[in-house]
């Protein structure tokens, strides 16, 4: 039996919870920590799923005798979620302190925008939405 290693790229601020399946079946829930399995050589597709329905991607496998693989991953989503982080800030500011007219409506309205283009970004990666390498 051969070494598989599947792991996040770095260290999460929040470790969000991942599906593991290999050939499309699943083996259980990841949580930010590598996971070693043990398989026999041969060609495998492992695909990490995100707990939200449809974010998803695949990576072919060879695992050859005597022979061990890791395939690291990462999202792509590092500038979204600092763009989300800022956005998040400024919606609880604005919960403690009145914005002024026009600016409390254009905030509104590239918040708003920001979300309506993030949710379509996501809509249109969603089967490569993670980054797999093997190393």
């Amino acid at each position: 039996m051969e070494l598989l290693t599947i792991s996040p790229k770095r260290k999460q601020i929040i470790n969000i919870p991942h599906y593991l399946l290999i050939n499309g079946q699943l083996l259980g829930v990841m949580k930010g920590e590598p996971i070693n399995i043990q398989l026999p050589a041969g060609n495998y597709e492992v695909t990490i799923r995100s707990i939200y329905k449809y974010i998803e991607s695949t990576i072919a496998v060879r695992v050859g005798d005597n022979e061990s693989k890791k395939v690291v991953f990462s999202d792509r989503e590092k500038f979204w979620n600092w763009l989300f982080n800022l956005d998040f800030v400024l919606w609880i500011i604005k919960r403690f302190i009145t914005i002024p007219e026009p600016w409390d409506s254009v905030y509104e309205i590239v918040s708003n925008g920001f979300f309506a283009i993030w949710l379509l970004r996501i809509w249109i990666i969603r089967k490569r939405y993670f980054k797999l390498e093997i190393a």
